[in-house]
Order: C-alpha cells, then sequence, then structure tokens
C-alpha cells in the first residue's frame, strides 16, 4: 500500500495592514527633503521594502503621493485648529496661543515630512492648487481673526502677512535638524510667534531699502556671466529639472555644445549660481558688521541687508534656497558647511542682545527670522515684497528679539 503524503503547505505572506500609511510616510519625508524631482517611485518603494509594482496598488504614480503628502499636513494642522476651538467665547490672547501651540505641535509631530509646503506651489497640478490654497488660507483666516481681535486697528491684509509670518517661523523647523526638546521648541516658537502677533511691524524705524536689479552694462558682460544669469532666471521660472541645456543655450544664442565651453555641466551651473549668492551675502553682512556700532546695531544690520539681498536679487534666492538638492554632492556639502558657519556667527550676535538663549535657541530663532523672508518674497511677489520689504525687516527683528525689540 502507497502512502499518502501531504503536500507541503505554502505559506502566503499577508500584506501589511499599515503598508499604504509607510508608502505615504516615506513619500512624505523623501518629498520635504529633496523636492519632487529629487525622488522618484523607485525611491520610496525602496525605502518602504517593496517592489514599485506593490506601491502601484495603493497609490497610482509619483504625483498622487506627492498630492497625498500635501494633504496629510493639511488634515493634521485642520483637525489641530479645530481641537483648539474653545466653544465658549473668551480671551482672544489665550485662543490665538491655543492655536498657536495646536499648529507647533502639529508641526514638531510632522517635523520631518512637513517641509513639503516649500514645494507644493511650484509642483502641484493646476486642478490641485486652489482647492489646497483655499484650505490653507483657511487656517490663515482662523489664526487672523484672533490678531484681530487683538488687534484691530490691522487691516485683513496686514493681518493675513502678520499670521503668515508666524506661520513661517513655526515652519522653519523643517528646514534644519537642530535639536530642542519639544516643549522648549514649542515654548520659544510660541513667544516668538505671539511677539509678532503683538508687536507693531510697520514700515517705520528701519533703513532696508530695496533698488530695483539693473542688469550689468553690455560692456562687461562675457558670456559665462550670461549663461549664468540666462540659467538662474529659466531655474526660476520653471524649476532646475525642467530645463535643458539645450534651452539655457538658446537663450543666449549658443549651440547646445557651446555651454560645455564654460560649464562642465548644467548641474555645475547651478552651483556657480549658488556660490554667487553666498558669495554675495557674505561679502554684504561683513561690510555691514565692519561699521556695526553694538551687537543691535550689528543684528539690525544683518537681517537689513538679508532682506534687501532676498529682494534685489529675487531670482538667485529664490533658486538658492529652491534648488539646493540638485547641486552635487561634494559643492553641497560645503555650501551647506557654509550656510551653517553664518548661522552659528549670526546667532552669536544675537546671544549678545539676549544672552539668556542658548546657543540652540539663537539658532533656532534666526532660522525662523531668515525663513519668513523666503516665504513672505514668494507669497506677495515681487513687487508687494520690495514694497513691504521694510515690514519684512521689522518682523525679522521681531522674531529675533520678542519682548526685547526696543522702540523707534
Amino acid at each position: 500500500m502507497v502512502s499518502k503524503t501531504s503536500s507541503p503547505r505554502v505559506e502566503r505572506r499577508s500584506r501589511p495592514k499599515d503598508r499604504r500609511d509607510r508608502i505615504a510616510t516615506a513619500a512624505a519625508i523623501a518629498f520635504a527633503e529633496r523636492g519632487y524631482h529629487g525622488v522618484s517611485v523607485e525611491d520610496i518603494a525602496a525605502e518602504v521594502g517593496i517592489t514599485k509594482s506593490a506601491l502601484y496598488r495603493h497609490f497610482p504614480g509619483k504625483y498622487a503621493l506627492f498630492l497625498n503628502s500635501a494633504l496629510i499636513l493639511l488634515d493634521a494642522l485642520e483637525a489641530a485648529l479645530e481641537q483648539s476651538s474653545d466653544p465658549l467665547p473668551g480671551s482672544a490672547y489665550d485662543q490665538l496661543r491655543a492655536h498657536l501651540s495646536a499648529i507647533i505641535g502639529t508641526t514638531i509631530t510632522h517635523r520631518h515630512t512637513a517641509g513639503i509646503y516649500r514645494w507644493k506651489r511650484r509642483y502641484l497640478q493646476k486642478e490641485d492648487r486652489l482647492p489646497i490654497r483655499t484650505r490653507s488660507w483657511e487656517v490663515n483666516r482662523v489664526i487672523r481673526e484672533c490678531v484681530m481681535r487683538i488687534r484691530p486697528e490691522l487691516s485683513d491684509s496686514d493681518a493675513f502677512v502678520t499670521v503668515a509670518a508666524m506661520l513661517s517661523v513655526i515652519g522653519s523647523i523643517t528646514a534644519h535638524s537642530l535639536v530642542l526638546s519639544p516643549r522648549r521648541t514649542e515654548q520659544l516658537l510660541l513667544d516668538a510667534c505671539t511677539a509678532i502677533a503683538e508687536c507693531d511691524a510697520g514700515s517705520s524705524g528701519t533703513g532696508v531699502t530695496v533698488p530695483e536689479a539693473v542688469p550689468e552694462p553690455a560692456a562687461v558682460s562675457n558670456m559665462r556671466e550670461d549663461l549664468l544669469r540666462a540659467s538662474v532666471h529659466l531655474f526660476h521660472d520653471r524649476g532646475y529639472a525642467e530645463i535643458g541645456v539645450e534651452e539655457i543655450a538658446a537663450a543666449v544664442g549658443l549651440p547646445a555644445s557651446g555651454v560645455y565651453r564654460y560649464y562642465p555641466s548644467k548641474a555645475d551651473i547651478l552651483a556657480a549660481a549658488f556660490y554667487r549668492a553666498l558669495d554675495g551675502l557674505e561679502a554684504a553682512v561683513a561690510e555691514k558688521l565692519r561699521t556695526a556700532s553694538d551687537p543691535l546695531d550689528a543684528v539690525r544690520a544683518l537681517t537689513a541687508v538679508y532682506v534687501e539681498l532676498s529682494f534685489s536679487q529675487r531670482e538667485l534666492m529664490s533658486v538658492y534656497f529652491a534648488e539646493l538638492v540638485h547641486v552635487a554632492p561634494g559643492p553641497r556639502a560645503d555650501l551647506r558647511l557654509r550656510q551653517r558657519s553664518n548661522i552659528e556667527q549670526w546667532a552669536a550676535l544675537l546671544r549678545e542682545v539676549r544672552p539668556g538663549l542658548s546657543v540652540v535657541e539663537s539658532r533656532f530663532l534666526m532660522y525662523g527670522a531668515l525663513n519668513l523672508v523666503s516665504d513672505l518674497g514668494v507669497f506677495l511677489g515681487p513687487a508687494a515684497a520690495q514694497q513691504e520689504a521694510p515690514r519684512i525687516h521689522n518682523l525679522m527683528m521681531i522674531t529675533l528679539l520678542g519682548s526685547n525689540l526696543p522702540e523707534g
């Protein structure tokens, strides 16, 4: 008699129930760190430990992942605001701090993914921009109502800018990796935002002037400079990843092969633009600091220079903030090292004005002040940003000095 043997049982691996959430989180972190074009579906799938085909069971493509990342952040902010809303009418000041604490706590929780807010304006498709912008403005409106109860003299547009500055200061923690305890981070950002809400950021009391950008005379123009200027304009207008060498060459009347006589690659043009921006900023700040009369004057001078350069060289500075992920690893590491060195030096000046701040706290505030300049520049647009430059400079000073801001 032949005995029957049972066939071996094939174990089926069950799909993790949280796989979609893991994919979404990995995508949000990648987009926040590297932008849209710096991330591929393969990158995200590899991070989760699955194949591309497995990822596609949950999301139809990269754009769907990007859109989902933006919606996750908005959902979290809206939920936080709803929970912080007091059903009983109370002090506008208390309600404002409750709303701000909720947003700060949410941003801390989503710190590694919330940086996507920088990219959504450029990469969201047209049909998705308006609903997301509408929801973002609703977040602003909820906080703006509290601000206008505290300061009824503000116009709605001034209050809008005030709240946008506060949200930018909070969002700045997504742009760096400095470490403070969640409680101290919340308190530091809350105090800075409360000061922004309470202090007058009118254009008086600041020496900031933003000259109109003037092209270099043709006599000093050369092809290397022409290529750099044309590239910066194109990168700013459409994004680095969307521009080919052929378009850069055509903008200056060269064949594509002619570009390589001046720059080895498109990435080298981008790196040259970044070094140009950083060199100019460092030189301008150093010149102002040489004539500063005291630490407060030094802080006022360096922030004024930062605002002036950000808006007088708007395209160059915008590319500098948006496209660093596309620079080759070597130059990128060097540029980041110089950025950190500048922040450390400027934060040291701030501590001379506010000796109660720790080293890390002063750097947190410096990042917050710098971040609001770039964010408000994008939000207001070039003409309005130039006009509002003195107000933006005051908002920087309020962020840095808080209740220590001197009058006049």
